[in-house]
């Protein structure tokens, strides 16, 4: 938690005063008990109303002083704890998106948006609960002890022997029930994985009728984390009782000491009181001390999952920032091997890509095409080998200058909630109008756009568009801008063949260099040059009859196709 502190800049002086507002409260507090003595030993024993209106009247303004004082405290805790999670936030989303995507799929989707809300969450509410009562602790705790040192040095050490055994207490509650709110903690990744994917998941689990099986696996989840937490408040339970015991004992042995020394005279009635008092006032405090341990418990879980992103080493970003559009070879692979986890998944593949060429990558599922679009893209980093981009190593470009010469149409359609001139310009914010329905009609989608319109709302996941229109848009926003490389990685899939020839036809229309990632020969036996994948090796590079001829794999790509058709 204390690395996170750095997070409170720019609200420093409300950090400030906030616990001082809280030292001001205590110290208003701790006048009472001995008020409320003089009380009771000149006032009440002397039979003087006046000294009583009088010190009960300063009693009363303490007490609206120190509420007034005590809302300000508050208020500025909240102010700061508030400013902090914001920062916190932002700074956690910022890094999640400049973290690789190998660092991303290891932490886990689920994972990360618990951390960002949650996690946050609980840091922000442990700061608040510091500037509000840890730093009162103190103040209240040594105060109280100080003046009962004053009234009575011998009776302080019954004082001093509660605050030590109920310390002990807490400790050894908070070391028991830590790992246990560690582990509930960490539950909750999974309840977030199992509603995700239950939302993203909800038409095949509908279709399949397997509404029964989902909610078995999330009550499964939630059960676990719930027996996590019942074993952790099971053993916080006891504080309650054992503290109360430990401060109902020593304020026993006060009144049994504290009235022999009236009787010796040595001590008055309303000092025995005011001892009480001062002892009731630090067996609040400390028992508020296991509340807020207990919450600290679960944040400092929080923090170490929040530091953990936050410590994630981005790499560093090339310095290349500007791209030689007139390099000969766009894109060239030199014996790169790539794996994600345990055995390679791309193996020493190598090929060259010259500028007005189309490239059509083929192969069948899982043998590594879509990695292959990762790569050139920077989203993972080859093992061995190298890339080229334009006469320069691929990790020696700036991200946003590479990106900015890459037209890139995702395997997996990505169409955002909005406008659809607002998905289009996702590639290009300037995009004109007239070049957004230029990138549509390319993109063979001139009938969506005469009936959404640019101005159409398209909603979350593009639920009210058909496969083959989000995968349209998808090749629109590609198209809205001018590109070295455009890389359609399966990128027809989802289109009829006479759709998809019209938009290829069109396509190579556009100046720069074009990669075709499909399982469909249609998509890729027009290209320049075709590479054939099987098991992440190239087993086959030429043109269309070339392989026909020359290849086994392509040929039985080519048979199988021509009679499904």
């Amino acid at each position: 938690m204390f690395k996170l502190l750095r997070f409170i800049k720019g609200h420093t002086a409300q950090a400030i005063a906030a616990p001082l507002c809280k030292l001001i409260e205590a110290i208003a507090e701790l006048a009472v008990p001995m008020i409320i003595a003089a009380v009771i030993d000149v006032g009440i024993a002397d039979g003087d109303k006046s000294y009583v209106v009088k010190y009960c009247s300063l009693i009363a303004i303490l007490a609206v002083g120190g509420f007034l004082i005590s809302v300000t405290g508050q208020y500025l805790a909240s102010k700061v704890a508030l400013g902090f999670g914001t920062r916190v936030r932002n700074a956690v989303f910022a890094h999640i998106n400049k973290l690789p995507v190998s660092e991303c799929d290891r932490i886990g989707g689920a994972s990360l948006v618990t951390r960002l809300t949650g996690d946050v969450v609980n840091c922000q509410n442990a700061l608040n609960m510091t500037l509000r009562l840890v730093l009162r602790i103190p103040f209240v705790v040594i105060g109280a002890f100080v003046m009962s040192m004053i009234i009575d040095p011998m009776l302080s050490l019954m004082f001093l022997a509660m605050v030590v055994v109920l310390s002990a207490t807490i400790a050894c509650v908070l070391r028991l029930t830590m790992p246990r709110v560690k582990r509930a903690q960490k539950n909750l990744d999974e309840i977030s994985r199992q509603t995700s994917q239950s939302l993203t998941g909800a038409r095949v689990i509908r279709a399949f009728s397997k509404q029964a099986s989902a909610k078995a696996d999330f009550d499964a989840a939630a059960e676990t984390t719930a027996h996590t937490n019942f074993a952790a408040m099971r053993i916080s339970t006891l504080l309650t009782p054992l503290t109360f015991a430990v401060v109902n004992l020593a304020i026993i042995a006060v009144l049994w000491f504290g009235g022999v020394k009236i009787n010796t005279d040595r001590l008055s009635q309303g000092e025995v009181v005011a001892l009480i008092n001062y002892l009731n006032q630090a067996f609040f405090v400390i028992v508020n001390v296991g509340n807020v341990f207990s919450v600290f418990t679960r944040s400092s879980a929080c923090a170490a999952r929040v530091n953990e992103i936050l410590e994630t080493p981005v790499p560093e970003d090339g310095a290349i920032t500007e791209i030689n559009a007139d390099a000969p070879h766009v894109l060239e692979f030199k014996d790169v091997s790539f794996a994600y986890d345990g055995d390679y998944d791309v193996r020493d593949v190598s090929f060259t890509l010259d500028a007005g060429q189309t490239l059509g990558i083929i192969g069948g599922t899982g043998s590594g095409k879509t990695t292959l679009v990762a790569l050139i893209e920077r989203f993972y980093t080859p093992d061995k080998g190298e890339i080229y981009f334009c006469g320069e190593k691929l990790s020696d470009y700036a991200e946003r200058a590479l990106r900015g010469g890459i037209g890139y149409v995702p395997q997996r359609t990505a169409v955002l909630e909005g406008t659809l001139s607002e998905n289009l310009k996702i590639a290009d914010p300037d995009a004109s109008e007239q070049r957004q329905i230029a990138a549509m009609e390319t993109a063979q989608a001139s009938e969506l756009l005469s009936s959404l319109g640019l101005d159409g709302h398209i909603f979350a996941g593009g639920k009210n568009l058909s496969g083959g229109q989000r995968q349209r848009v998808n090749i629109a926003r590609a198209l809205t801008r001018d590109n070295i490389l455009y890389l359609f990685d399966d990128a027809t899939s989802a289109l009829d063949y006479k759709t998809e020839r019209d938009f290829i036809s069109a396509v190579n229309r556009i100046s720069g260099a074009k990669i075709f990632v499909s399982q469909r020969i249609s998509a890729v036996s027009g290209c320049d040059n075709i590479i054939v994948l099987d098991g992440g090796k190239i087993v086959g590079c030429g043109k269309h009859a070339e392989l026909k001829a020359s290849c086994p794999l392509y040929k039985e790509f080519c048979d199988s196709q021509q009679k499904s058709k």
